[in-house]
């Protein structure tokens, strides 16, 4: 540590490239931190399940053909036939998917004398095989039935039924114990509607919405021209079945599929903006630690160049080998240090901002600390040749250079 003295000493000196060093390791550190607490906030936001199936599902956007009277059998029809192909292992119709930057809303009031409702929900319509055809899980209450199914033309939410609701949604409904919410009965549009049973999950059809997780699933089959099946295939069978329904709904004269993606497709491009933003931010970090290495690789075989004689004179009067590259190290570790400290409080105001002004997280302070330390280990690694270089410098030199 003899040499943290001269060191300081030589730093304050020369004032203008080490300040701009330091300079630009805080700066790298404040947007690599708060980058990487972006990307990990948007992980975690695509990582949330929809409550269905995907690996094995998809759905198909198709016309119902012929007059409205005919839409019925019709749709029974085109279940039947889908039901019927080798592979399949279920087939609902619903009038929308979890993520799928379409579907319907409504108001869920507790009772008829309040004018605030307990809270917005996405709205979702099929038959009583819902939570088996999608996969979802039941863990409180008991499942649809037959008895409980409705066929409408639309304003399914406008029919008294029983229905399930998402466990996010009974949170809201009986705060202190979601399960208590299986039996109370809610409104929406003046209409009772009892909670039959509580599923795991079911999101809604907008991934950003603040209300994504909160879902009520009516057994209600809402006919009309337009109808979108719900298709559970075995593992393994995806493609194979996308292709069998393909050609069995065109089978039917007049028939028009819309859309069909797997529950994959339709994740991807719900977070398309997200996996984009992130791809960017990380390429900002790479960019950002590739010029700060390179900052500290250059400024430092800068240094050793400018200063041989100086080492040369060192390693005359008995420095050793190590003990020039440890004072290579030792510099360049209190440049990264000091930048590191003022990197640590300017990342912290920054994240402060990011909080009031976008409502992100703070940066934790395992990302801080970690992101120093891996800041430091570049630094290190990217004076380790120039140091090594410097090492190298015979003593002879100091008399040749004179």
């Amino acid at each position: 540590m003899r040499d943290l003295a001269p060191i300081i000493k030589a730093l304050f000196k020369e004032k203008l490239v080490p300040f701009l060093l330091i300079l630009q390791i805080a700066v790298t550190f404040m947007v690599m931190v708060n980058a990487v607490n972006m990307i990990s906030e948007r992980e975690k936001l695509m990582s949330r399940p929809t409550g269905v199936d995907e690996e094995n599902a998809f759905y198909v956007l198709t016309n119902l053909q012929g007059p409205a009277e005919n839409y019925i059998a019709n749709l029974s029809h085109d279940l039947a036939s889908l039901r019927a192909i080798e592979g399949v292992e279920a087939v609902s119709p619903l009038n929308g998917v979890p993520l799928g930057l379409w579907g319907n809303y409504t108001s869920v009031y507790p009772n008829l004398d309040t004018e605030y409702p307990i809270d917005v929900a996405g709205y979702y319509g099929s038959d009583e095989h819902i939570v088996e055809n999608l996969g979802l899980t039941l863990i409180a209450g008991d499942n649809l039935t037959l008895s409980d199914t409705t066929i409408t033309a639309n304003g399914g939410h406008n029919i008294s039924s029983n229905i399930l609701i998402t466990k996010a949604f009974a949170e809201l409904v009986s705060p202190e114990d979601w399960r208590q919410a299986v039996g109370q009965t809610v409104y929406t549009s003046n209409t009772p509607q009892r909670i039959k049973g509580i599923v795991e999950a079911m999101q809604g059809a907008w991934p950003r919405w603040y209300g994504v997780n909160g879902s009520i699933i009516y057994p209600v089959i809402e006919v009309n021209n337009t109808i979108r099946y719900f298709v559970r295939a075995e593992p393994g069978q995806l493609d194979n079945i996308m292709e069998e329904v393909n050609k069995v709904l065109l089978n039917t004269p007049g028939r028009v599929i819309e859309k069909m993606l797997t529950m994959e497709e339709v994740r991807l491009r719900a977070y398309k903006d997200d996996n984009a933003s992130s791809k960017l931010l990380i390429s900002v970090c790479i960019g950002l630690l590739l010029a700060t290495s390179l900052g500290i690789y250059g400024q430092a075989r800068f240094s050793v160049n400018r200063r041989k004689r100086q080492i040369g004179t060192r390693r005359a009067l008995g420095a050793s080998k190590g003990q020039v590259m440890r004072f290579f190290m030792l510099e360049n570790a209190v440049v990264s240090v000091t930048g590191l400290v003022i990197g640590f409080i300017a990342a912290l105001s920054l994240s402060e901002q990011f909080v009031q002004h976008f409502g992100l997280t703070p940066v934790p302070l395992p990302y801080l600390l970690s992101g120093m330390a891996a800041l430091f280990v570049l630094g290190q690694l990217s004076v380790s040749y120039p140091a090594l270089q410097a090492s190298r410098v015979e003593p002879a030199i100091a008399t040749r250079s004179a």
